[in-house]
């Protein structure tokens, strides 16, 4: 959508380097996720030999809970591993874009 008289009206700016900083920056914090996930594999081996197996109608929930908890962690990890893909790739592509333009502009000078 373009507005009118604003400041950024049909101009596009892009900060090739922050952009492909945050695209970083994400995939790292989705690794870190995917760590965490790791230690609370860890950190549950008790909890699974002795509440989860117990039989009980809480263990049964904990253990729900638990995969539910993983599957929406894996899917947010996905999605912020994605975003960060796509930001970087979109900071590379901006930037040979905009080359690319200079050099025509060049070519006509």
């Amino acid at each position: 959508m373009i507005y009118a008289g604003g400041p950024s009206s049909d101009t596009v700016a892009m900060n090739f380097g922050a952009v492909d900083n945050a695209g970083g920056t994400l995939v790292r914090y989705s690794g870190a996720i995917g760590n965490a996930l790791g230690e609370l594999d860890t950190a549950l081996g008790p909890v699974r030999e002795t509440w989860y197996q117990s039989g009980s109608q809480s263990g049964s929930d904990a253990r729900i809970a638990e995969a539910n908890l993983r599957g929406a962690l894996g899917e947010m990890t996905q999605i912020i591993n994605n975003l960060g893909s796509l930001l970087s790739r979109s900071a590379m592509d901006g930037a040979a874009l905009d080359s690319a333009l200079a050099g025509k502009f060049q070519q006509g000078a």
